[in-house]
């Protein structure tokens, strides 16, 4: 076991500074330990990115960019024995339509690429009802649907309005199109490349510190503050790389988000290798709606490969964990070669997103069991792991949260 410099940009800590001098003070203590030296590694996957103070007020609950800072400074400060912080390499020429298509309708892909530039253009004839209601910042406001196609009926096609097209392909009226979003999905993709690379080294469990969730968006949809499938493109991602090293190639996605991951399983719910399981609250009176239903359980070739288990609002650790092993059991069963962890934290008690409608009730240590749960599956048979970050909207936990999953299925792994 080693510990490795930190990254020490300014997205990744405001104190950074404070924080390296006590990793240092405390370095010989985590090194000369017997029980942190059987631990598994977190590799903590971001970028260097600074983002307009403005983006992290366009929606009053939903502010990804603070959700990431949040999360990688409680790494740092809870687990930083445990913890390597690593910036993903980024490129401007990052290409999301080649990446994302394996996943991904290539007109959805473009429409986003694209999209900003095009209602910037639109300049003074921006329609108001497409406008994000109570903008203060500067420059163009951000873009929100307020169109709707009829998408099951064949006669609607893609407009070439921007505002036209947004309703096409979107499913809400809360997801906005920002002046940094493409940027922003540019780094996401970096990271989970980067995140899957590293977890096919077997030495350590990663987590994907992506800016924007992606489960609720499906091949040709996209909603629910989601615009890319992070967690399908790194399932896809891992199984390219155990085809070229002669793997198992079958991979499973556990989503823990409060909201089922419908996105995520309809990509996949055809598909026989690629086993998706979620727990999220009962669809019939939480968002998505419509999807997540015990009876789904894929079809055609994929049947059998989809597991949905929902439970009521007010579930907690002791409603929780069962559902839990019988998703864990169910994917050791389904025999992978590769796990990606949909992680969503809007489950814990008070979640302003999630209360509206029950919410759940987990808590504190609650994360920590949640992590070291799922880490006792790994003790006899480590399976590379990526931790792609989903909702959660308790700005004042949610760092600490997601730390303690990460710093629990560590612990769980260790043997004895």
């Amino acid at each position: 076991f080693s510990i490795i410099n930190l990254c020490t940009s300014r997205l990744v800590c405001v104190n950074r500074n404070s924080l390296r001098t006590h990793l240092l003070q405390n370095i010989h203590h985590y090194i000369m330990s017997d029980a942190v030296r059987n631990y598994l590694p977190v590799k903590v996957i971001s970028v260097d990115s600074e983002t307009k103070s403005e983006q992290n007020d366009v929606d009053r609950h939903n502010k990804p960019r603070l959700r990431r800072s949040l999360v990688i400074s409680a790494f740092i400060e809870k687990y930083s024995h445990l913890v390597q912080v690593i910036n993903a390499p980024v490129s401007s020429n990052c290409d999301l339509v080649g990446l994302y298509s394996s996943v991904h309708d290539v007109g959805t892909i473009q429409f986003l690429v694209n999209s900003w530039s095009k209602w910037k253009a639109m300049g003074p004839d921006w329609d108001s009802d497409c406008c994000q209601p109570g903008w203060k910042g500067n420059g163009p406001p951000p873009l929100v649907p307020c169109h709707a196609a009829f998408r099951r009926d064949g006669i609607e096609r893609v407009s070439s309005n921007v505002m036209g097209a947004f309703g096409y392909y979107c499913t809400d009226s809360l997801t906005p199109i920002v002046e940094s979003l493409v940027t922003e999905l540019q780094e996401d993709a970096s990271i989970i490349c980067e995140a899957v690379n590293l977890a096919l080294l077997r030495n350590s469990v990663v987590y994907a510190a992506t800016t924007h969730p992606g489960h609720h968006s499906n091949f040709d949809n996209f909603g629910g503050y989601c615009y890319l499938n992070n967690a399908a493109l790194c399932a896809t991602l891992m199984q390219k790389r155990l085809d070229d090293t002669a793997g198992n190639r079958r991979v499973a996605i556990i989503d823990i988000d409060y909201h089922c991951g419908n996105g995520t399983a309809s990509i996949f719910y055809r598909v026989p290798d690629v086993f998706f399981t979620s727990i999220h609250c009962d669809p019939e009176i939480e968002y998505p709606f419509n999807a997540g239903y015990e009876d789904q359980i894929g079809e055609g070739a994929g049947k059998g490969t989809t597991l949905h288990v929902p439970l009521a609002p007010g579930a907690t650790w002791e409603d929780y964990k069962p559902a839990l092993e019988k998703a864990m059991n169910a994917i050791m069963e389904f025999d992978v070669g590769g796990l990606v962890v949909s992680m969503g934290l809007d489950t814990y008690e008070g979640d302003s997103v999630s209360v509206r409608k029950g919410g759940f009730k987990l808590r504190g240590n609650d994360y920590v069991e949640l992590g070291k749960t799922m880490g006792r599956y790994m003790k006899d048979s480590f399976i590379p792991t990526v931790f792609v970050q989903e909702g959660g909207y308790k700005m004042d936990v949610v760092g600490e949260a997601a730390a303690d999953v990460l710093g629990g299925f560590s612990e769980g792994t260790m043997k004895g």
